[in-house]
């Protein structure tokens, strides 16, 4: 087995409690030297002294200038403090130490009940992600952020690269807590935007799952050994498992995300075709071709949905037939809970101030009460920002210029990339091995061969879906907070929808904190104050 060196500690206490001295925290790995220097950021007008610290956190990186991890103890820190754990994921792209850190010396945070405060501050925290920062620092969080492999880093970057360096990053803070006095690494908050929301919500998911064993073997990430029998094994003390995650507009189920996508908007297309406001011809795609992907991808997740055995708050089965009057229950409970809070008047001036506002999805009335149209409301998101092309996610052999998908996630080695889907892989034309026309196998042939369920653990590997529900040998973490945006269009209501079900299914979530978000596009850590009532009231 391979054995985790243990480090020494020398620890200078001050009055304030914070750490002082050099903590050799890459030690408990022998990857060198931890850095440390001290900044001084400003929450709410006033300098907070904070401990830097950065190291590599795996023994064996194949990307040493990104696999390193920022850990910020503040000089206020808590005796027992929780970890807010930054995933700066977009896309499922690498999380590029350079320019995702920089230079923080003299970096001013300041937070507040708005999210739109100007934050004088460069380096990794997008606006919303600084606040949350600051939030935590100031009230002795430790705050803790990383760099990682992506799918913009070539076949290194493929699935499981990302998901495994962040529970690489994790289990390095586990097997360093005997000197890092002060963390509490029980009371670990994941917190992530976009690809970062999956992350978040697959991290959450699946802790200490044993289908990523290998490949953190293969990194050298903390707590795993390999026996004389070539099985890998965790170390029950090092694990990867977390408390919390709060996750937003994640981009997740990929394996589905398509279908979902036409669930959601394939009768929206058709009145933007007949409307004349849609229009592919840029990618060499016609209406009718686009129609007809839509159309064979909806019915596709109807049969999905159907599949999955879940059910309702009610205790009645979730299927494709009432999904969207589940979609419209969740609507309506943020407009009711909206109209309370910001006022019909309030809410007017945020449907006006959008691109397009026409429609009348939703009729506020003076008293208080509403009407509110689904159909009109997936058009009103169209109109603000156009729809992804069918299939949205995975098309890269579809389209000429190529549009955007996440397909270079997946594949071999030897793959630059891989259709995840049935339609894109059917339908692919490039030369490049993967596809019916270069294997000739369809979809669901080439899934019951061993590099179909290659691509099937791939896919899996991206999603808290099955963790959630049918993966009993995991650590999911008890808590979830999750937003999506109800002007978002970059993934879809359905997808969201079935998610929290998922999560409402899962016998190991004991605290559900679900909404979507009243009229925010594709964005996160807009509610900084309420995600912050939320951590602190699950910490009581």
């Amino acid at each position: 087995m391979r054995k985790i060196l243990v480090c020494s500690l020398v620890l200078c206490v001050l009055a304030s409690s914070c750490f002082a001295a050099e903590i050799n925290l890459a030690k408990a790995l022998d990857t060198g030297e931890a850095v440390r220097q001290t900044i001084i950021p400003i929450v709410d007008g006033q300098a907070l002294k904070v401990d830097w610290y950065k190291a590599p956190y795996v023994a064996n990186p194949n990307r040493p200038e990104d696999q390193l991890i920022n850990i910020y103890v503040p000089e206020n820190v808590q005796e027992k403090a929780p970890i807010l754990f930054v995933i700066n994921n977009g896309g499922w792209f690498m999380d590029d130490y350079a320019a995702t850190v920089g230079d923080r010396d003299g970096i001013a945070i300041r937070d507040g009940e708005n999210f739109q405060t100007d934050i004088d501050v460069g380096s990794d925290l997008s606006q919303g992600r600084r606040q949350f920062s600051a939030m935590a620092l100031k009230r002795g969080f430790i705050v803790v952020s990383y760099g990682a492999r992506g799918r913009n880093n070539g076949v290194i970057g493929h699935s499981p690269a990302t998901a495994t360096d962040t529970k690489a990053a994790i289990r390095y803070l586990r097997a360093n807590k005997a000197f890092l006095k002060h963390a509490d690494t029980d009371k670990i908050f994941a917190n992530g935007t976009s690809g970062g929301g999956a992350m978040t919500s697959l991290i959450a998911a699946s802790g200490n799952s044993p289908d990523f064993f290998e490949y953190l073997y293969e990194i050298g990430a903390a707590g795993i050994s390999k026996t004389d029998d070539g099985k890998f094994v965790s170390d029950p003390e090092i694990g990867d498992n977390i408390f919390a995650g709060l996750a937003y507009c994640p981009i997740t189920d990929l394996g589905n995300a398509d279908a979902a996508y036409e669930f959601t908007y394939n009768s929206t297309r058709a009145k933007l075709f007949e409307a004349g406001e849609l229009d592919y011809s840029d990618a060499g795609a016609t209406k009718e071709a686009i129609m007809y992907k839509s159309g064979a991808l909806r019915a596709r997740y109807m049969d999905y949905v159907n599949s999955l055995n879940l059910n309702r708050k009610d205790g009645t089965k979730l299927t494709a037939d009432n999904l969207e009057g589940e979609i419209i229950k969740l609507m309506k409970a943020e407009i009711e809970e909206t109209i309370k809070e910001l006022g019909v008047e309030k809410m007017r001036e945020d449907i006006a101030s959008s691109k397009w506002h026409g429609n009348n999805w939703l009729v506020l009335n003076d008293d208080g009460s509403y009407e509110y149209d689904f159909e009109a409301h997936k058009y009103f998101v169209a109109m603000n920002t156009k729809l992804k092309i069918a299939p949205a996610f995975s098309n890269s052999g579809l389209y000429e210029p190529q549009q955007q998908n996440e397909d270079n996630l997946f594949g071999t080695r030897e793959q630059p990339y891989s259709p995840f889907e049935f339609l894109s892989w059917n339908y692919d034309t490039v030369k490049n091995t993967v596809g019916k026309d270069d294997t000739g196998l369809d979809w669901d042939e080439y899934m019951k061969t061993d590099a179909g369920k290659f691509l099937a653990k791939q896919i899996k590997m991206t999603s808290p879906f099955d963790y959630l529900t049918k993966d009993t040998n995991v650590d999911t973490a008890p808590n979830f907070y999750v937003r999506w945006g109800m002007k978002d269009r970059d993934s879809s209501f359905a997808l969201e929808t079935v998610f929290y079900h998922e999560l409402l299914n899962c016998k190991s979530i004991k605290n559900l904190n679900f909404e979507f978000a009243w009229l925010f596009p594709h964005s996160g850590n807009y509610d900084a104050k309420e995600a912050f009532e939320w951590v602190d009231s699950i910490l009581k």
